[in-house]
């Protein structure tokens, strides 16, 4: 055989394969990295929108007008107000808590806050517009759902 046909790579030849195959992993490190960052958003977004239901079924079983005429204010523990203008107490961005005060564990980083519309008359009853937003102190999130509570 020839001593051309058994030579090997040139120096010059293993550093260009070298740099391609460096290239080629720091993008895939790259993908990986963008994909893992991302991940959590999802279980984000599911728990923010069960935090929004939870809030919005609670303010909208309660009465849509005071029933005992008695303004229980936002000094009061939640399980005590008595109709939905009282969740206007929520309007300043807090950590979720259930109804009784109590933290939810593993919830701390999430924000909640709450309005209520005046009144508006909608296919000839008076409803209220009730709001949640949900936050998270990432900055990633912000999640508004809305339902209207019809004064029967």
């Amino acid at each position: 055989m020839c001593a051309k046909s058994m030579r090997g790579f040139t120096l010059l030849e293993l550093v260009v394969t070298l740099i391609i195959l460096a290239i080629a992993v720091g993008a895939i490190a790259g993908l990986i990295a963008q994909i893992g960052g991302s991940s959590a958003s999802p279980v984000l977004q599911t728990q923010a929108l069960y935090l929004a239901e939870g809030y919005l079924e609670e303010a909208s079983l309660r009465s849509y007008s005071d029933p005992d005429g008695i303004n229980e204010g936002c000094g009061v523990s939640r399980d005590l107000w008595d109709d939905v203008r009282d969740y206007a107490c929520l309007a300043t961005p807090a950590a979720p808590t259930d109804s009784t005060g109590a933290a939810m564990p593993g919830l701390s980083r999430y924000r909640i806050s709450m309005t209520v519309g005046d009144p508006v008359l909608v296919g000839g009853a008076n409803t209220r517009r009730i709001e949640v937003l949900v936050t998270h102190v990432d900055g990633r999130l912000n999640l508004r759902l809305a339902t209207l509570r019809a004064e029967y």
